[in-house]
């Protein structure tokens, strides 16, 4: 009778661990989504993927061929540098003239030298794969800050982005550099240390002129802080770095720097398009395409700067006032207003 009821109780004593694993599973389940959608679990999850990252990266640098687009022409333009030669119309590459300003020269002068004079890509690659971590740490503080995404938009940002890395650590291209030295800027911004910012947005600036896209957003912010007075120091600063940097090459020939590192007009290359691919190449190529993408940016900004960034119901020209002059004071600038 015993023995009966012992073999009755048994599927029920193997039955409860298992749906113990059943409720942990179901609980796991549940904290992963609610992880994943949460911005205030930006942290944790950002640190996993950087962790992730770092073998990612190095799996990419091992495994995936590098392939040689700019990095001998940079060494080569850097080398120039190196020779004595300052006048910026005589630095050539294989790709062409040198058209980066002169933070760029700097910057890849410290990488020749680590490189062993451009020759040894693989630590060419490591350096860059540091880089690349070390902006995405810069990128998800800024997401941290914002806590607008939800966490699981970073896996398609980093993990699983074939171009990312492709950029990083499979073409080496100076983009990262001045990418890294923004989203630092931007950091710094957010901390409202706006000194320091400025100082690496110029920094970002003279390692390409791209990063000048993000000048107008830029002014606004200093506008709305410090009025036009206030704003100065802060511009200054800016300019500054880009005479101080570019001292050696202006001396030699301004023009010269000046109409390379900065030229506004420089035609690109349809073979290197990418959003532009679908386009026929002889629309690409016109000026008259041209025109219009920049009308177009120039008229995005000017909405933006009156529907969007200014929104205290005075004129715009009140961001030229002292902030504390203002009919409207401004308010404190959250992160979110910052971005």
């Amino acid at each position: 009778m015993a023995t009966g009821l012992r073999k009755r109780g048994s599927p029920v004593s193997a039955a409860q661990p298992a749906g113990l694993w059943k409720q942990w599973l179901q609980w796991a389940w549940q904290e992963c989504c609610l992880m994943l959608r949460e911005p205030r679990y930006t942290l944790l999850v950002a640190s996993c993927l950087c962790l992730a990252e770092v073998g990612i990266t190095f799996w990419v640098i091992h495994r995936v061929a590098y392939t040689e687009i700019d990095w001998k022409a940079y060494m080569a333009q850097v080398e120039g540098v190196i020779n004595g030669t300052y006048d910026y119309t005589q630095l050539q590459g294989d790709t062409g003239p040198l058209v980066y300003p002169a933070g760029f020269v700097y910057i890849f002068m410290v990488l020749y030298y680590a490189t062993g004079r451009g020759t040894d890509i693989s630590m060419a690659q490591n350096i860059f794969a540091v880089l690349y971590l070390v902006t995405l740490l810069l990128v998800f503080l800024i997401y941290h800050q914002t806590s607008k995404v939800p966490p699981f938009v970073f896996l398609f940002m980093c993990c699983a982005s074939y171009r990312v890395h492709s950029i990083f650590v499979l073409r080496l291209f100076n983009d990262p550099v001045a990418m890294a030295l923004l989203f630092l800027s931007i950091n710094l911004f957010l901390a409202h240390s706006w000194g320091w910012g400025c100082c690496c947005f110029s920094l970002a600036v003279s390692v390409k002129m791209n990063v000048l896209l993000f000048a107008p957003g830029l002014l606004s912010l200093l506008l709305t802080q410090f009025g036009f007075r206030g704003a100065l120091p802060k511009l200054a600063i800016c300019a500054a770095i880009q005479v101080i940097l570019g001292l050696p090459f202006l001396l030699e020939n301004p023009i010269g720097y000046l109409s390379r590192s900065f030229d506004l007009g420089r035609q690109f290359l349809f073979q290197w398009t990418v959003n532009w691919r679908f386009l026929p190449e002889a629309i690409f190529l016109h000026r008259a395409f041209h025109l219009a993408l920049l009308a177009a940016h120039l008229t995005l900004l000017m909405l933006f700067a009156l529907c969007r960034w200014h929104r205290t119901g005075e004129s715009i020209l009140s961001l030229l006032k002292d902030p504390s002059k203002r009919k409207v004071p401004p308010q404190p600038l959250t992160p979110n207003h910052i971005l």
